[in-house]
């Protein structure tokens, strides 16, 4: 591409060169960690299902880099996903954006590089990695691709760069985008009936950012149709030249309609009459996409959790909703995902099941087990947690780990055996912790 016509394409993107600002949206909770990094020699990686607010962090990352006084010059932004781009998508255009805007716009400072869907160019790693390493030039790159982008990262940029997953809005972001905030209890309680109402469509819209600023509900669910199939076609099956899209569509859909339901790649196999390896490739296709998770049962040998089979969760309950076609007897499983995707926001490890009383969530930090939590939440709220419930937490070992029930709304602590369980309404532990 020519220099003049590259120039005139980057000046289009990066209009804040000449502006000096930029339409950054509303804070995502993941952005001062982010900035914590900006410092650091390492490559921020930031990876996550497309359309959950990769591009929106990274502008919020560079907006407030302005704030601190670097020069809007100093920072480049390119979309490799951009049309214009997309055609030469390779590490020669990377290099010949890199060199015309560090001899035409930056030549002596220290640059800010912002790199949006970087798995579109082959053998990126290594070009980023030798600027990184020779150039005075921090790199924040963002990929739709979860195993892609762990291994190749693994393999090139070992000790070089810090990784970040972006998720659709927590709860609590979600509440920011509707203009509550709540940093306390007493705020809690002041806009209680308010967050109630709203959590009401957080479960049935999810949390991508674009869905939830609509204000139609038409417009909501055609958005999730799009990105449904934006997913299923541009990170899965285009990625991986999958040819059979009728099973691969098929097990998708089964997987998030069945969100929370135990189930095995045997199983799978069975359901859909496709073999052992079709399977395990189209189950690894769709977690790489990010649109499920798959969730293990615990077990301290490696093999016993292999074999246990898995429960699948969804990217997003709004998502979930619009594939499935299904929504208010479904609100308990609503719920657990809800909550199964905030504790994958919190921590490394964590799992279903346990010795004892196989509970919804285990948390293991280290080589201990530190919270096990069940949910039960039904529409018309109760008094009385149903003896189901609270059996789960009878003859645990003690291991000092915490244990939890999160309901519609009841807040007590009962006992299960010699085991002192916590009741702890959904929204307030969304928002507050166990605090």
């Amino acid at each position: 591409m020519e220099t003049a016509r590259l120039l005139e394409i980057l000046a289009s993107y990066n209009r804040f060169w000449t502006t000096g600002k930029l339409e950054a949206g509303i804070s995502r909770d993941l952005l001062p960690r982010c900035l914590s990094q900006a410092d650091s020699r390492e490559v921020v990686v930031l990876k996550g299902v497309r359309r959950c607010g990769k591009s929106t962090l990274l502008a919020q990352v560079m907006e407030a880099l302005l704030g601190r006084g670097i020069r809007p010059q100093q920072l480049l932004r390119i979309n490799l996903e951009e049309p214009l781009f997309a055609a030469e998508a390779s590490v020669e255009l990377l290099e010949q954006i890199y060199r015309t805007w560090r001899e035409r716009v930056c030549p002596e400072e220290k640059g800010y590089l912002f790199l949006d869907e970087i798995q579109n160019i082959p053998g990126w790693e290594a070009w980023v990695r030798g600027r990184s390493e020779t150039e005075e030039v921090k790199i924040f790159v963002t990929g739709s691709s979860a195993r892609m982008l762990s291994r190749e990262i693994g393999t090139k940029l070992t000790g070089r760069q810090v990784s970040f997953e972006v998720y659709p809005l927590s709860f609590k972001e979600f509440l920011r985008f509707n203009g509550i905030e709540v940093r306390s209890e007493l705020e809690y309680l002041a806009e209680k009936t308010r967050i109630r109402h709203h959590f009401h469509d957080y479960l049935k819209y999810g949390g991508f950012p674009e869905v939830v600023l609509k204000e139609k509900d038409d417009d909501r669910e055609l958005l999730l149709k799009n990105y449904f199939e934006d997913i299923l076609y541009r990170d899965i099956v285009t990625r991986h030249e999958i040819r059979d899209v009728a099973s691969l569509r098929n097990l998708a859909v089964f997987l998030l309609t069945n969100n929370t339901r135990p189930t095995s790649v045997s199983k799978l196999k069975g359901n859909f009459s496709i073999s052992q390896d079709k399977t395990e490739n189209y189950l690894s296709a769709i977690l790489e996409s990010y649109l499920t998770f798959q969730l293990q049962k615990f077990g301290w040998s490696l093999k016993s959790v292999q074999r246990a089979g898995f429960k699948p969760y969804a990217i997003d309950t709004g998502l979930r909703n619009r594939v499935a076609f299904s929504f208010s007897a479904d609100a308990g499983r609503l719920v657990e995902n809800v909550i199964h995707n905030q504790l994958r926001r919190c921590h490394e490890e964590i799992y279903f099941g346990a010795e004892g009383g196989e509970t919804d969530f285990v948390v293991k930090e280290g080589t201990a087990i530190t919270r096990r939590i069940q949910v039960w939440y039904e529409e018309n709220p109760r008094a009385e947690i149903p003896e189901r419930e609270v059996a789960v937490f009878r003859d645990l070992p003690e291991d000092g780990a915490e244990c939890l029930v999160l309901t519609n709304d009841l807040e007590t602590v009962i006992a299960a055996g010699g085991t002192a369980v916590r009741c702890l309404p959904v929204v307030k532990y969304l928002l507050l912790g166990s605090a």
